[in-house]
Parts: structure tokens; sequence; C-alpha cells
């Protein structure tokens, strides 16, 4: 009795192991494949990796070009390469600008994955707080990208302005070493620039004499 009672329980195991191993290979479809063909399921689309070193270096070159383009539009260009203090800020703004480049970028990538997934059938409402969340986001930084571009722009007119106060300090300082004037305005380079201008002033005294005196016989003939 018990050793058909043992026999049963074996054969018993054996049937479910067969039939364990049936439902393991009755279906070798991947689940991919099932996924996508369910039409209850959400759609699987095929993403495009992101390449985050691409977009960081992309971010750095246009942030370096905006930056250059700006100080040029109101710098020299010894200044801008010669100046310390002019090239210390300039690589400051450089990094700055990119970091907000780069993170706007990130966070449109971002958005769109989000957006895909959404559209894929993911329609939990935490998913709709996140895009939400996410659009606020980037507004702010934004924002702070533009704020940032008109304070680097206002820096670069102020630093223009001290160069130009400078330049014409320097130069009254060596006028007046020189000799020269800078009452009512002028500025008179040293005693050769302004004898230059006596010498073209009595010139002009002289040709307005002659005119004066050829008019003057010209009305005695008539």
């Amino acid at each position: 009795m018990s050793e058909e009672k043992k026999r049963s329980i074996s054969e018993q195991a054996d049937d479910i192991r067969r039939e364990l191993d049936e439902l393991i290979g009755a279906d070798e479809t991947p689940i991919i494949d099932i996924v996508a063909k369910d039409p209850i399921l959400p759609s699987v689309r095929n993403r495009a990796p992101i390449s985050f070193n691409e977009m960081k270096t992309g971010a750095s070159a246009k942030a370096k070009k905006t930056i250059n383009a700006l100080m040029k539009f109101y710098l020299d260009a010894d200044i801008i390469e010669k100046d310390e203090y002019i090239v210390a800020k300039r690589e400051i703004d450089e990094m700055t600008m990119s970091s907000l480049v780069y993170q706007l970028q990130a966070g449109e990538a971002a958005l769109t994955r989000l957006l895909e997934t959404i559209d894929d059938g993911e329609l939990a409402p935490r998913m709709f707080e996140v895009l939400a969340t996410l659009q606020k986001s980037m507004l702010d930084i934004i924002k702070s990208q533009t704020m940032y571009l008109m304070a680097t722009e206002e820096s670069a007119k102020r630093i223009a302005r001290d160069i130009e106060m400078y330049r014409k300090n320097v130069d009254k300082q060596e006028i007046i070493s020189s000799g020269g004037s800078t009452d009512n305005g002028n500025i008179q380079r040293g005693t050769k620039d302004l004898m230059r201008l006596i010498r073209k002033a009595s010139q002009e005294e002289e040709i307005e004499d002659t005119e004066s005196e050829n008019l003057d016989l010209e009305l005695n003939e008539d």
C-alpha cells in the first residue's frame, strides 16, 4: 500500500513538472511583441537614446559664442583678450550661460519624453502633475537665462563707460604734463597741436581779409 502511495505521489510530481514545462515553453513569443500587438496595452515606441555629453558640448559652444559676441559689441578686442579681469569675467559668464543652456535643453528632452509617455497611454494623475511642474521649471530657466544675459550686457556697458572715462582722464593728465590746455572742453595734445591750430586760424583770417579787400575793390570800380 505504501509503495503504491509513493508511486502515486511520484507520478503526480512528474505530471506537475510536465505541465510547468508545457506552460513555460508553450509560447516563446517575446513579451515586447505581445505588448506591441495587444490593443489594450499602451504602444511601445522605439526611442533614440539621448547623448547628454553632446548636449553639454553644444551648450558650451553656444554660450561661448553668445558671450563673445556680446563683449565684442561693447569692448575692444585687445581689452577682451589681454585684460585679466575681462578674461576671468568672460570665463565665468560663459560657464554660467552654458549651465543655463544645458538645463534648458535637458528640460526640453525630459518634457518631450514625458509627453510621449502620456501619449502612449500612461494617464495616471501623477504624470500630469509632473508635467505641470516640469513646464513651470522650464519657464523659470528661460527667465533666468534672459535676466542673466541682460545683466551681462549691462555689465559690459558699464565696463565700456569706465574704460572711456579712464582714457579721458589719462589724456588730460598727459596734456597737462606736456603743457597743453583742456579749457572749454577742447583737448589739445601739447604745444604742437596748439601751434597747428593757431596757424590754421591765421590762414583762415588771411583768406577772409583777402576776400574782403577784393570785394571792396570791385565796389569802388563800379
